[in-house]
């Protein structure tokens, strides 16, 4: 599938699987399974634009086995990546990213490190 630990493009923060990741979990934070079995979030980081198409997103991707995952920061076409960390004009995206990666640490999908 992916990778077993993620870094987002400008930061400085490495997040890997928690080994206490729950299906259930996944499913109470707004997870799809896809048809492949995969558990897959698109998520809007705009607080103003909660619409996916135009809005900068966080998508996650986790693999049926919950051993691996691809976590990204794309624009609208969901075919850039965005760095939200190294310009101010993202306050907003890299604030609600942080409220995010908080609750999903919280909820043990996630390790920071």
């Amino acid at each position: 599938m992916a990778f077993k630990e993620v870094t987002l493009k400008g930061d400085q923060v490495k997040y890997r699987l928690s080994p206490e990741i729950k299906l259930f979990t996944l499913s109470d934070l707004n997870f799809i399974k896809t048809r492949n079995g995969n558990f897959e979030l698109k998520q809007s980081l705009d607080p103003m634009e909660p619409y996916l198409k135009k809005a900068i997103k966080l998508k996650i991707m986790i693999s049926s086995d919950l051993k691996s995952f691809r976590m990204s920061v794309v624009d609208g076409s969901e075919l850039k990546a965005v760095d939200i960390f190294s310009n101010d004009k993202f306050n907003a995206e890299k604030e609600q990213f942080l409220f995010y990666m908080d609750n999903f640490i919280e909820r043990k999908i996630f390790i920071a490190d």
